[in-house]
């Protein structure tokens, strides 16, 4: 594929007709420089490019929805709109080589604004003529089998985001999927997927055995699982970076925020969570006063009234055990003791008689008299409260509490009331005061969407990762099912029929696919190691590069034999290191696709710098497309790079006219005539 022309029309940053036209030299000169300083149109370029062709797969929308319009709406430029003009454009003329055949396409893809409604109208010509329905359908299909969106952006190299994308998790899958492109190796999972297509045909499904039908129904669930997997994998990446971009987004108005004079979202959260402490500080010592008022200060008030009725409980415990022990003691025990006694040491009266009952009673009455409760009437002492022993534990306990109650506690109490009151005023006026400029209740209203926001992509990723996990799990069963299937299907099979022919047909594919992988991945691993050590300062950097054929995870070993890992490399070796995959990609495919570089030396040193310019870039590919800052690219490199420029762009914002300007030159270069 060749890019020849691009027109831009009231799109983004351009207002009115803005036009990129790509010479077809057949020089050695293959570099298209695009210069412009930031936000001078370099972004729309690129998103306009790819816009053009794929339309709503730009955005990974299968067809025209609510959300693609609304992303068209936002970038009809402003002000077009406010001329009254209502529509915008973009125009794109590309070659693709098909079969040997060169194929000249112009797409334009216009939008209309028709009573804030907004239209998209399709154009699409091959070779001068306009393709009708059908054939616009089959463009688009050819689109998707040969030049997917996935492999396009695989080539749009950026420099300041390409450390990310290589140490993502979905990297090698991303490798994979352009790899099998590529090299058409995806045609064998087609091939695979149209003969259980022709098994599941109602009439020859029909003629399967049983078991046949099994095998054939668990291979189906299999390929359909597989892809419900790789779409949740690839779905939960996406939302991760989506999260990396709202809590980037969210630090970047808490910083607005503290700039404009106001509280920052942790202070704000933190000085709420001392609100919330302190006004329950206030709760519990409104609680403790309470319980106090209600339950304590009566009796300290009454506490004279509550020291006679413990005494009078005192004196009731006295008089239940004089009581129990006269019981115990009155009836039997005593006399029974005494008679015992008076026999035993022959106790007689005055006439020498024997003691009688008389002798027993008065000692029984005078030991009486001995254990009666000092300063206690018992005759008229009269027991009112009768409580248990709990009762009276408690009431013990109350006691203690009006003994050691001091008035100074509740004092103290109020005290703090009225510091925590203060402190809580205070603590919300700072809140408040934040908020007063208008400017900040934007800000703090943009970062509760983003919040929110945040919050719903995680909670959308941990529900995306559980059904993740379960797809994996039913994926494993269905795995096992389709042993014990094959198991069965070979018990039962015949010779010479449809399915045992699909089953051998689809074995032969499996290997044959898996011989290319290999020879056509050992093709690449030469070439990636030829350009990344020739780019790299250090030398013959890497002594092996390998990519399983399986998982494509890579593997690299260094001089000494020792294992490089891609996170321990330098965010400058990273870009060196994805360069040279993408070029040994194009060059063992020996496919051409536009190569286009965005911030192509931003992290690089002078030698890579050098490297890239002398060794790189006048074999990366038919046509790249360099996009650049004159800090980036400045005047010494512009004069290394110029031999091999074959169109130069510069793009400047003129903010009298509001109008991208676009001047064949670079910064450094006079206006050619």
């Amino acid at each position: 594929m060749r890019i020849n022309k691009l027109v831009i029309n009231n799109f983004g940053i351009y207002y009115g007709r803005n036009e990129f036209l790509f010479d077809n030299k057949n020089d050695r000169s293959n570099i298209i420089l695009i210069g412009g300083e930031n936000g001078s149109g370099k972004t729309t370029f690129l998103s306009a490019i790819k816009l053009a062709i794929y339309g709503p797969l730009f955005l990974g929308y299968k067809s025209i929805n609510n959300k693609y319009m609304e992303y068209i709406r936002d970038k009809v430029n402003i002000y077009a709109i406010a001329e009254g003009i209502n529509k915008a454009s973009i125009e794109i003329e590309f070659t693709i080589r098909n079969h040997g055949e060169q194929e000249y396409y112009k797409v334009i893809r216009e939008w209309k604004i028709v009573k804030d409604s907004l239209k998209e109208y399709v154009q699409i010509s091959k070779n001068n003529l306009i393709l009708n329905e059908r054939e616009t359908e089959e463009f688009y299909h050819f689109l998707r089998r040969y030049l997917p969106p996935s492999l396009f952006d695989f080539f749009f190299f950026d420099g300041e985001k390409v450390q990310q994308y290589v140490l993502d998790s979905q990297f090698e899958l991303n490798l994979k999927e352009a790899f099998m492109t590529l090299f058409n190796l995806d045609l064998f999972d087609i091939l695979r997927d149209d003969l259980f297509k022709y098994l599941k045909q109602e009439n020859v499904f029909a003629n399967l055995t049983e078991e046949q039908r099994q095998y054939t129904q668990i291979e189906h669930d299999l390929r359909n699982q597989e892809n419900v997997i790789n779409r949740l994998e690839k779905r939960i990446a996406e939302l991760k970076e989506k999260l990396k971009d709202t809590h980037v987004r969210i630090q970047e108005l808490e910083r607005e925020f503290s700039n404009h004079g106001g509280m920052i979202a942790r202070e704000r959260e933190e000085l709420n969570n001392k609100i919330f402490s302190m006004e329950q500080e206030k709760k519990q010592i409104s609680e403790k006063i309470r319980e106090i008022t209600a339950s304590l200060l009566p009796f300290v008030i009454t506490k004279k009234l509550v020291q006679q009725t413990i005494t009078h409980l005192e004196n009731e415990e006295r008089v239940q055990k004089y009581e129990m022990l006269k019981d115990e003691l009155g009836k039997e025990a005593l006399p029974r003791l005494l008679k015992s006694l008076s026999h035993k040491f022959h106790i007689t009266d005055k006439d020498g008689k024997e003691a009688s009952s008389s002798f027993m009673n008065e000692m029984s009455t005078q030991l009486f008299n001995l254990l009666k409760p000092v300063g206690i009437n018992i005759d008229r002492f009269q027991m009112i409260h009768g409580m248990t022993k709990e009762q009276k534990h408690a009431m013990y306990e109350l006691f203690q509490s009006v003994q050691q109650f001091n008035g100074k506690d509740i004092d103290r109490y109020f005290l703090r009331m009225e510091q925590l009151t203060h402190e809580i005023y205070n603590a919300r006026k700072q809140i408040e005061h934040s908020l007063k400029d208008d400017v900040l209740r934007e800000i703090v209203s943009r970062l509760s969407e983003e919040n929110r926001l945040h919050e719903q992509i995680k909670h959308e990723i941990e529900s995306n990762e559980i059904k993740l996990v379960q797809a994996k799990k039913f994926y494993n069963d269905l795995v096992n099912q389709k042993e014990k299937a094959a198991k069965r299907v070979h018990k039962a099979q015949k010779d010479g029929n449809i399915f045992e022919l699909c089953q051998k047909l689809n074995i032969v594919l499996t290997r044959y696919q898996e011989i290319q992988i290999k020879k056509y991945l050992g093709t690449v691993e030469t070439y990636f190691l030829q350009m990344f050590n020739s780019l790299m300062r250090k030398g013959q950097f890497l002594n092996s590069f390998k990519i399983d054929p399986y998982t494509f995870e890579l593997t690299m070993l260094n001089h000494t034999n020792s294992p490089v890992f891609k996170h321990s490399l330098s965010a400058g070796e990273t870009q060196i290191f994805f360069l040279s995959l993408l070029w040994a990609l194009l060059k063992a495919s020996k496919q051409q696709i536009p190569l286009v570089l965005d911030t192509l030396f931003g992290r690089l040193d002078h030698t890579h710098k050098e490297n890239l310019i002398n060794r790189y870039l006048p074999i990366a590919g038919n046509q790249v497309i360099i996009l650049s800052t004159n800090t980036e690219i400045d005047e010494y490199y512009y004069q290394k790079i110029k031999p091999y420029i074959q169109q130069e762009f510069l793009l400047s914002f003129n903010r009298e006219t509001n109008q991208v300007e676009i001047n064949h030159n670079y910064f450094f270069q006079k206006v050619r005539n």
